[in-house]
């Protein structure tokens, strides 16, 4: 994902055709709310990339698994059309 030219990479942690969830590791998004970003969803074997824009819209700390994630929802600036994989993926995560 792209910030005002910072490259953020993480993790997916849920996607709807009108957003999705950022895991990071880096609380750089925290003070980045309702800033426009860049990103793509890169398939995990780098097969297929899907690029959205869209807006922070919110930003938190939470624990996941033992692990510590730096987590903001962001809201797609047009909705996208989920591929079967994708909406396994976020029905596997609900």
């Amino acid at each position: 994902m792209d910030l005002e030219g910072i490259t953020l990479f993480g993790k997916l942690g849920n996607i709807s055709e009108e957003g999705l969830c950022f895991l990071g590791e880096d609380d750089l998004l925290s003070d980045e709310i309702e800033s426009q970003v860049l990103g793509s969803i890169v398939w995990s074997k780098g097969t297929k990339r899907l690029f959205f824009e869209g807006t922070i819209m919110w930003a938190q700390t939470s624990k996941i698994k033992n692990v510590i994630y730096h987590i903001a929802g962001i809201q797609f600036l047009e909705k996208i059309n989920l591929t079967d994989s994708m909406l396994a993926r976020s029905l596997e995560i609900k």
